[in-house]
Formats: C-alpha cells, structure tokens, sequence
C-alpha cells in the first residue's frame, strides 16, 4: 500500500525550502512532459485502485454487518424500547 510518506524524497530546513523546491522545479521542466504525465496518471492509478479495493472490502464487511445477529438484535432492541443484549451473539462469536 502506497503510503505519504513513501513519497518524500528530501527533507530540507525552512530556510532551504524555497531553493530546494525552485531547483526540484528547474530539473522537472527540464524532462520531457508527456513522461512526467504518464508517471504522474499512473501513481494516481495506483492509489485509486488500492481505494476502490478497500471501498470494495469495507462494502462487503458492513453487508456482512447489516445482515448479522447483531443487527437483528440492535433493531429488535430498538423496536422495542429496550437495551440490546449481545451476549447470546458473543457466545456464537468465540464459538467460530
């Protein structure tokens, strides 16, 4: 997984950070653009697919949620005006 800080490649003090970034600049317009676009579209593509991946499983664990004994509990609990009781679930749980 791609994270923020695998993507730091220098670390320069206030007082540097304007020159580091102006000669960071200078040496990227010196290579050619459509390089730097493709690089560019495919580190996006990246981080896009590792967040439709986690979309995808957050998605189905909460599908799986919805449906549980536990959801069945909590909206019974609620329907009738009382506090829910997870126990009986928690037994099943260790059990698995």
């Amino acid at each position: 997984m791609l994270r923020i800080w695998d993507l730091v490649t220098q670390v320069v003090s206030d007082q540097n950070l304007l020159a580091a970034a102006t000669d960071t600049a200078r040496k990227l317009a010196a290579k050619p653009a459509s390089a730097l676009q493709a690089s560019k579209r495919l580190m996006k593509r990246s981080v896009r697919e590792q967040i439709k991946a986690a979309m995808k499983a957050e998605n189905e664990a909460f599908s799986a949620q919805v449906r549980s004994e536990d959801a069945k509990e909590a909206l019974t609990a609620f329907l009738e005006r009382r506090a829910p009781d997870f126990t009986k679930t928690m037994k099943s749980a260790t059990a698995a």
